[in-house]
């Protein structure tokens, strides 16, 4: 009979702790999800683990038209409401399947590392747990504690409402590589990049790496290596001494020690600041040019939206010289790459307030470029006054072995 009993007790015990098991655990900050939600939501990120700086991307499904609010709990245990925000106003979305973010913004993972959770709330009623004043100074809205805003939130649901809740990993994948040579001294490459003198212990990004170990005197090694996450992986090399080489000293070229047989010029915009570098031969020469961006709209303030000139302006060019008498003429025509961001169109009456970096949506455009222009040249010297289709008045100097 005791044997019964006790037999009966570890039954109870292991269908409870297996109970206990398959019950979801939600996190401080998450609305429960309804037994019988009147709104079906449906939430997936694009990925299960992010390093700090990917992209995140978002699918949700409403069952029937709602307002969304979609917020999430960090590692660090705050709150940052994702949407709405400062770029998307209206936060309502008609039945079906939908992505975030929308044009014009781009959500971006950032440390600290751990687990963190995205909850969608959808109502079938505006939530008015903001204030409109708040969103004139901030973009995106942050709560300190997950549990008051939940409970906040859930107060405020309508009878017509469902939610739904996903979560993703934050971790940097790293790599630890070890080098120890013989002789000790060598310079260690990995991937391009110099990470010291053996011996050495450095964090590498893990993944397919070429490691390559040099010092004067000996030969270089070279080696192919498949590094996994967490990996601890220690190289012991002994390098040989260098062979002599089969083939005698490379001539110098007939004008070494004198001036190469190349003009060098340097160009300033007048009218539209910039600066350009090029190489000429007699008649014949390339070069690149930089034209800063100018001043960045600021986001705090409203406006009317479009693409803005979000970086420096980049050209490489081909350039010819006419000569015509004691002056010439110059030709010019290349290419130009710009990065421009797309800013959404907002007015501060809109009822919203989040506060999470904005990082706009941004496209590299590519403009022809051309110019043309008249000068005078001398002995060693060329100086021209050009007009530029983006950078306007210029003017330059070259210097060469004319």
């Amino acid at each position: 009979m005791k044997a019964q009993i006790v037999l009966a007790c570890v039954a109870l015990l292991a269908f409870g702790l297996l109970s206990l098991a398959e019950a979801p655990v939600l996190p401080q900050g998450i609305i429960p999800v309804p037994e019988e939600p009147s709104i079906v939501v449906a939430i997936k990120a694009d990925q299960t683990t992010y390093a700090p700086g990917d992209p995140l991307k978002l699918t949700f499904t409403l069952s029937r038209d709602a307002y969304v609010y979609l917020y999430n709990l960090t590692a660090d245990g705050k709150v940052k409401l994702i949407v709405p925000n400062r770029f998307l106003q209206d936060p309502w979305f008609p039945a079906g399947t939908h992505t975030l973010p929308t044009r014009g913004w781009v959500l971006r993972v950032t440390e600290p590392e751990g687990i963190e959770y995205l909850q969608l709330v959808a109502s079938a009623e505006a939530l008015p747990f903001y204030q409109a004043k708040a969103f004139e100074t901030d973009a995106f809205l942050m709560y300190v504690n997950p549990a008051a805003f939940a409970a906040q939130i859930t107060a405020l649901l309508p009878g017509t409402w469902g939610t739904a809740w996903t979560f993703y990993r934050v971790h940097r994948p790293r790599a630890t590589l070890s080098v120890i040579t013989a002789p000790s001294g060598a310079s260690v490459w990995v991937g391009g990049v110099y990470l010291g003198r053996t011996p050495l212990s450095a964090v590498i990004s893990p993944g397919r790496v070429r490691v390559r170990v040099e010092k004067e005197g000996y030969e270089a090694r070279s080696l192919d290596l498949s590094v996994a996450d967490g990996e601890e992986l220690t190289l012991s090399l002994t390098l040989a001494a260098a062979r002599p080489s089969l083939w005698g000293p490379v001539p110098s070229p007939s004008w070494a020690g004198e001036s190469p047989p190349l003009g060098v010029g340097l160009a300033v915009g007048i009218t539209s600041l910039s600066i350009a570098v090029d190489f000429w031969g007699e008649r014949l020469g390339l070069g690149v040019s930089l034209r800063p961006a100018p001043p960045r709209p600021d986001l705090t303030q409203p406006g009317p939206g479009g693409w803005y000139p979000w970086g420096p302006e980049i050209e490489g060019y081909f350039a010819g010289w006419l000569s015509l008498g004691p002056g010439g003429g110059l030709l010019l025509a290349g290419l130009s790459v710009q990065e421009m961001a797309w800013i959404p169109a907002w007015s501060p009456g809109a009822t919203l307030a989040p506060l999470l970096d904005i990082e706009p949506e941004t496209r590299a455009q590519v403009r022809l470029t051309w110019g043309i222009g008249l000068g005078v040249s001398g002995a060693g010297w060329r100086a021209y006054l050009l007009w530029h289709c983006r950078r306007n008045i210029v003017v330059g100097l070259t210097l060469g072995p004319w």
